[in-house]
């Protein structure tokens, strides 16, 4: 998959036209580019530049209610944060990922539904989320992987870790 497709699925075709040449001339760019000392791979620059050139496309933050009512925001109705639930579940946020997944799944269904997915990478404890086309998510996730690009579904990795929870010894 060319870069100019990914970014495309990435943004569910809203990056196009001379935006998109320009992130697709940035970030091919980013590995020979001068780079943050903090940025040690060459992965690691094309998936800060990627983050960027996408920031206007994304929710980030380090809050879980803060990247939701970033989410809610590219909606027009969206519910509000359930707050109630994340109480609930005893501080696991894979209830709201659940929910959210749900959520998401039930917009753009002529399209297939959407899906969050997030990008690793870019040097802190924010979430850098996106929300894609759910029969795109894996050609995504592959394509991003070959340019070195972590892309994961925050539903799966929080699965994962409550999976591992009960099989650490104590």
């Amino acid at each position: 998959m060319l870069l100019s497709e990914l970014l495309t699925k990435l943004t569910c075709g809203d990056l196009e036209g001379e935006e998109l040449d320009e992130a697709v001339t940035a970030i091919t760019a980013a590995p020979s580019a001068p780079r943050d000392e903090w940025i040690d791979s060459d992965a690691q620059a094309c998936t800060v530049a990627i983050l960027l050139h996408l920031a206007c496309h994304m929710a980030s933050s380090d809050k879980l209610d803060e990247l939701h009512e970033q989410i809610q925001d590219m909606f027009d109705e969206f519910p509000d944060f359930p707050y109630e639930m994340l109480e609930d579940s005893g501080g696991s946020a894979l209830p709201y990922f659940e929910w959210l997944d749900t959520e998401l799944a039930q917009r753009a269904i002529e399209d297939g539904g959407y899906e969050l997915i997030q990008i690793d990478g870019n040097g802190s404890d924010e979430m850098d989320a996106l929300v894609v086309y759910r029969r795109d998510t894996d050609d995504i996730i592959q394509a991003a992987a070959l340019m070195g690009v972590t892309i994961r579904r925050p539903l799966t990795y929080y699965r994962g870790i409550e999976a591992m929870v009960g099989k650490r010894p104590f």
